[in-house]
Formats: structure tokens, sequence, C-alpha cells
């Protein structure tokens, strides 16, 4: 296991937690077509309200960072924000460069209250011995003020769609089909001057953006159907299966529990 692979879940997060919602000073939108980029904003505006409302929502998501080696790491699971910022999801642990720690290939993981755990199977003997879960601290990867970042504001996902009255221009492009789901495709840039703690916290995972582009889907009953953000050689790609799934995500029992936070910290975690 490595601790820069275990940062796609944590990058993954941050984007679609605190990637636009980071957003509070800036320069509207431009005096020309005002009107149309004003329209736009409103529409998305109301996404984003009807999305805080659901609480919740099954997601399929791909993220691509340097440290991922330019491959999409995918996950598959709930987004969680009506209490609290919280996710469970499936991801390959390969992907993870954690396939030693699993028989079957998936790891299991979970973010609660800025914490992520990773399910392994138990070990008979070393430093996992009996546990069934690793503990990682978002700020081992984001350090304290990106963690903060991540946790602070709106958690809704797509929180951030009400800023983009911030953005140097807001797009329509056009009409797509996303999931069986008509949508109408929007774009947005962000300068990274704008993101405030947001943008610090991407560097910490290898961004390296000048800017933020948001590419949002609509569908439409005028709910949010896609998400994708890059920033640089960093992107998140966030598809809503559905709204609203009741699901109480919780951290695992303490004793089932190994923490690697501080190993990761000082850099102990290398290939095993």
């Amino acid at each position: 296991m490595k601790a820069n692979r275990t940062a796609a879940g944590i990058a993954a997060a941050l984007f679609v937690a605190a990637g636009m919602s980071g957003c509070a000073v800036g320069t509207s939108v431009g005096k020309q077509a005002a009107d149309s980029a004003e329209t736009l904003v409103a529409t998305l505006a109301k996404a984003s309200d009807d999305a805080s409302k659901a609480g919740s929502a099954d997601v399929k998501m791909t993220v691509t960072m340097p440290d991922t080696g330019g491959k999409p790491v995918a996950m598959n699971g709930v987004y969680s924000w009506g209490n609290g910022l919280a996710m469970e999801a499936e991801m390959p642990a390969k992907d993870l460069e954690m396939e030693e720690l699993v028989a079957d290939g998936t790891i299991t993981f979970r973010l609660v209250q800025g914490s992520y755990y990773y399910g392994i199977d138990p070990a008979s003997d070393g430093p996992f011995k009996g546990k069934t879960w690793l503990k990682l601290d978002a700020s081992a990867v984001l350090g304290d003020k990106g963690a903060a970042a991540m946790e602070s504001g709106n958690n809704d996902p797509t929180a951030g769609l009400k800023t983009l009255k911030w953005a140097n221009n807001v797009t329509k492009v056009g009409k797509e089909d996303v999931n069986g789901k008509s949508s109408v495709h929007y774009r947005a840039t962000i300068p990274s001057d704008k993101l405030g703690d947001a943008a610090s916290a991407f560097g910490a995972v290898g961004g390296d953006g000048g800017e933020l582009v948001a590419d949002v889907w609509v569908d439409d009953k005028g709910m949010p159907s896609r998400l994708n953000q890059t920033f640089g050689t960093m992107s998140v790609n966030v598809d809503f299966l559905s709204f609203g799934v009741a699901k109480a995500i919780s951290a695992p029992p303490a004793a089932d529990t190994a923490d690697i936070t501080d190993t990761v910290k000082s850099g102990g975690v290398g290939q095993g």
C-alpha cells in the first residue's frame, strides 16, 4: 500500500465538497451577455438547492490525479451530506495498491468526520493483526488546512453551484443523454485565486491548475445528473444515479481499526 494512492478517495471528497464552495470573493460575470449568464447561474443554483434537500445520493465516480499515474480510479457508492459529510463506496483494490490486503479484489472505504476507513481482511500476524479496518485522517494527505476546507461549509457536493456568479464565464454547452436522462450541459471556469483554502488543498494532492473547470449536467427534473471538475492534471467525475438514499454511514468499531495516520504522516507507509 502506498500513501499517495490512498489519496484518491480523499481527492474525490475534496473536489465535490469543497471544490467551488471555497469561492468567497471574485469578479461577477462580465457585462456582455450578463442576462444570459445570470439565467444560467440561476438554473444551476436551483439545481443545487434541490440536490441539497435530498441529503444523499447514489454515485458513480472516477478520480484521476498525478499520484494515480494518470489512470482513473473508480468508485461506486453513497455520498451523504444531510448530517455532515460522509461517504461509503467500493473501489478496486489494485487502484489503491492494496491487493495484498483483501482476497476478493475490492476495498470498501468510508469517509466519516474527516477520516477515511479502508476495509481489509483480518491478518493473522503483523501490525494489522486481527484488524478489519485501516484509518487514515484526511489531514495526513491534505494537511490540517486542506482537511478543514473539505469539512467546512456546505457539504452538499453541488453546493458550489451557487457560487458560479464568481466564475469567469458560464456557458450552456447543449443537450446530452446522461445515464438515460436527457440533460443540459453547462460549463464554468473559476480562477484558482478565487478558490480560497480549496486551492491549497488541491495542491496538497498534486493539483497544479490555474483554474477550476466545472462541467455540470442538469436533467429534465432540474436535478444534477453529472458533475465533472478539473484542476490542472487532477479531475473528478461524478454521476448522480439517484437522490435521497436513506443510509447511515458510521465509523467502524475502534477495536477493529488500525490507525495509520501517524505512519503516513511520517512517510512510513510504503510497499507493504
